[in-house]
């Protein structure tokens, strides 16, 4: 049987880290490959396959998503071959050196079908109507990223059918006992709690929207008794005080292309947690107030959030701003937001700490925790939808709640 585990060489250093390399283990023979990924060898989590980096580690989640897109593709490609007519004869004439240039060798990955696109079509015809119907859901929605999620958790979702022996997952299987056997499998599999979320998230997303298109009754639905856990605090990644001051207050007019990730952060921040895509589209303030419609709600609501303009914000639009957007960037959101993510890593390796907009948003939540702001201004702030029909469409919101409690967060992150 064909096995992979994560290994590091502790015998190679290079600044204190050393590489992890995925062992083939086939028919009495072994083989390596290398992943290009090096870690501090007290952050390697060998036990676990999905999970092998520490949150303590530099860089955790990018190496820790390097090393996982490696395995998916492993666990894809092995069940092409054992799905496949003649596959499994084909595997046993391999031995793993030879196994690996299969599944990692440039030339067969070249020439052969992606493992995900065949999967993908065996399954269309074995996995019955809610794996189609979470398919074609997931693949209407309007953002890449999104897609991509669902695109992620579709995979995870048949590799549980796979380790389940399901060949077919209707809606009438989505019940509150298979929710929490998936949830258990999810966590024995090692993968973390942040996917366990996404993925019991993004199920309820798609079975919800099957509720509404009649492929499913309403007294059928397991989330009415099912909750999803929200992820524990050690798994959320925020920045303190101490480090959000730094941000803030450091000098990058010699490197412009960190000083626009810092500023992009720091709007972010300003902007009560605002997303990139968000920024990206906003325009120009209007009587000292950005207001805009959030991206990933703006199918759901059309009620614009609004945010004064406080000083330290204004002075970053100042920078920025032109033909009537905010913040004015010639190249398109893709590519901007590729290579921004790659000066935010380099960003954090000057800062001694990591930074993303995603941490951001989070670390702004936080902050207006520390200070007790209520609970529905930071809903509102965020531009989050509320649970509460009467108050999504018909309580009337204050927004100079919003404008008290922000200035009131940038001034505590600023006090010595």
């Amino acid at each position: 049987m064909a096995s992979i585990t994560l290994r590091i060489d502790e015998r190679i250093s290079k600044n204190g880290m050393s590489p992890v390399r995925i062992r083939i283990s086939h028919r009495h023979t072994s083989a390596w490959y290398p992943t290009g990924v090096f870690i501090e060898p007290s952050c390697f989590q060998k036990a676990s396959l999905y999970d092998p980096v520490s949150r303590k580690a530099y860089m955790a989640a990018e190496k820790r998503e390097q090393l996982q897109s490696l395995v998916r593709k492993w666990d894809e490609a092995i069940f092409d071959l054992h799905r496949a007519e003649g596959g499994q004869e084909q595997m046993d004439r391999m031995n793993a050196t030879e196994l690996r240039e299969y599944i990692f060798g440039r030339k067969v990955t070249a020439t052969k079908p992606k493992a995900s696109e065949l999967i993908r079509k065996r399954a269309k015809k074995q996995s019955g109507d809610f794996m189609d119907f979470f398919d074609k859901y997931g693949s209407s929605r309007e953002s890449e990223r999104t897609r991509e999620h669902f695109e992620y958790v579709w995979r995870v979702l048949y590799q549980y059918m796979q380790d389940r022996c399901l060949t077919t997952l209707t809606f009438g299987d989505i019940t509150y006992e298979r929710l929490t056997d998936l949830k258990q499998w999810i966590r024995r599999s090692g993968r973390g709690e942040v996917t366990r979320f996404k993925v019991e998230s993004y199920i309820r997303a798609a079975y919800r929207e099957g509720l509404r298109m009649k492929m499913a009754e309403r007294a059928d639905d397991p989330f009415l008794d099912y909750r999803i856990e929200k992820v524990p605090e050690s798994d959320i990644v925020t920045i303190s005080r101490e480090d959000l001051r730094t941000l803030m207050t450091v000098d990058m007019t010699s490197r412009p292309r960190l000083q626009r990730a810092q500023d992009i952060l720091l709007a972010s921040f300003y902007l009560c947690g605002a997303n990139f895509i968000d920024m990206y589209d906003m325009a120009e303030p209007k009587d000292g107030e950005v207001s805009f419609i959030r991206h990933k709600v703006q199918r759901r609501t059309k009620k614009a959030t609004h945010i004064r303009v406080e000083p330290e914000l204004a002075a970053i639009i100042e920078r920025y701003k032109g033909q009537g957007k905010m913040m004015h960037f010639e190249s398109g959101f893709r590519s901007l937001q590729t290579r921004m993510d790659g000066h935010f890593r380099t960003l954090s390796e000057l800062l001694g700490f990591k930074v993303s907009l995603e941490i951001i948003r989070r670390t702004w939540a936080t902050m207006a925790g520390e200070i007790e702001c209520p609970e529905i201004v930071i809903d509102k702030s965020m531009g989050h939808i509320s649970r509460s029909v009467t108050a999504r469409y018909y309580e009337q919101y204050d927004w100079s709640r919003t404008a008290k409690w922000n200035r009131r967060i940038i001034d505590y992150v600023m006090a010595a």
